[in-house]
């Protein structure tokens, strides 16, 4: 019943729960535009499962981050997965990570780079992490993820947030699209595949 309220029976979304849009996160979406040719036919599935965990990841910290903290996590979700399409790696975090540095150097401040890092390296967490915006961010992850299996880890969000965000920012078959990427990457081999892929959960 709890997994699957938000499906069929879900309540009312919370009082000022926001599911955001293309407009409101920009960095985001320069980020994406930029890799969209690699993201190829997932573009959409992967730009609306990086909106709907920014929702989330405010809910999680009680309110949407101030413009530093924002601009710092749109820039961690642009890269957080890319790295399974524009580097063509199942084990993707560290690519992610390398190219997201790469990429914003010129951008960020170096203790801004290492939290982008932090985002991108612990999003498949299974404890806590330290720093409130990576904790965040990492359950708003584990939500989605499992919210395409429709038996969501929701960390106490409520059913109807979830269903608001599934409505506003539809799922696109993002879960499909992720599952099939690494044997994608590594056709002749899918038992390697499955076991690189396996690299990016983390205690």
């Amino acid at each position: 019943g709890y997994y699957l309220q938000p499906f069929f029976l879900p309540g009312e979304p919370s009082a000022g729960f926001k599911v955001l849009q293309p407009d409101d996160a920009p960095f985001l979406m320069e980020r994406l535009k930029l890799y969209e040719k690699d993201l190829g036919e997932d573009y959409l599935a992967y730009r609306n499962h990086c909106l709907r965990v920014m929702s989330f990841t405010s809910y999680f910290l009680g309110k949407e981050p101030d413009a530093g903290p924002k601009k710092v996590l749109e820039a961690a979700l642009a890269y957080h997965d890319l790295g399974l399409w524009s580097d063509l790696k199942a084990s993707y975090l560290g690519p992610s990570a390398e190219r997201a540095r790469k990429d914003l150097s010129g951008t960020f401040s170096e203790p801004e780079l290492k939290q982008i890092e932090d985002i991108i390296m612990n999003h498949h967490k299974y404890t806590e992490a330290s720093d409130p915006l990576v904790d965040a961010m990492r359950k708003a992850d584990w939500l989605d993820f499992t919210n395409n299996l429709r038996f969501p880890m929701r960390s106490g969000m409520p059913s109807g947030n979830l269903a608001k965000a599934n409505t506003e920012v539809p799922r696109e078959g993002f879960f499909t699209a992720l599952a099939k990427r690494p044997f994608a990457i590594r056709p002749d081999n899918p038992f390697k595949a499955g076991m690189e892929v396996m690299e990016i959960f983390r205690w």
